[in-house]
Parts: C-alpha cells; sequence; structure tokens
C-alpha cells in the first residue's frame, strides 16, 4: 500500500492536464468577456446608425444629386 502511495504522490501525468484544463477555461473566460463587450456596443452602434438613416429626408438626397 505504501509503494501504491509513493507512486501516486511522484506520478505527475496528470499536472500537464490540469494546466491545458485551466489554460483552457482562461480562454473560455476571455472570449465570453470580449464577447459581451463587443455585443454591447454593436448594438449602440446598430441603434444610432438606424436612428440615422431614418433621419435623412430622400427627398433632399434627391434635390443635392440633381443640383
Amino acid at each position: 500500500m505504501e509503494r501504491l502511495l509513493k507512486k501516486f504522490a511522484s506520478d505527475d501525468a496528470g499536472n500537464a492536464s490540469v494546466d491545458w484544463m485551466v489554460l483552457s477555461a482562461g480562454l473560455v473566460f476571455l472570449g465570453v468577456a470580449v464577447a459581451i463587450s463587443i455585443g454591447t456596443s454593436t448594438g449602440e452602434v446598430a441603434s444610432s446608425t438606424t436612428e440615422n438613416i431614418d433621419a435623412i429626408d430622400p427627398s433632399e438626397l434627391v434635390k443635392e444629386i440633381t443640383s
């Protein structure tokens, strides 16, 4: 039993798996943070663009093009 415990304590094969799991979790967290950041600002830009397009009077554009 003591030999089994020593072998278990000295085995470091799982350490690399834990390192990759922590690294992957960090990347997922970073990706979610970026997606949330971009998502909210994109919605604001889209709303602002819609308001600006709605404010354009097509008859004014025709006057500018023909003059």
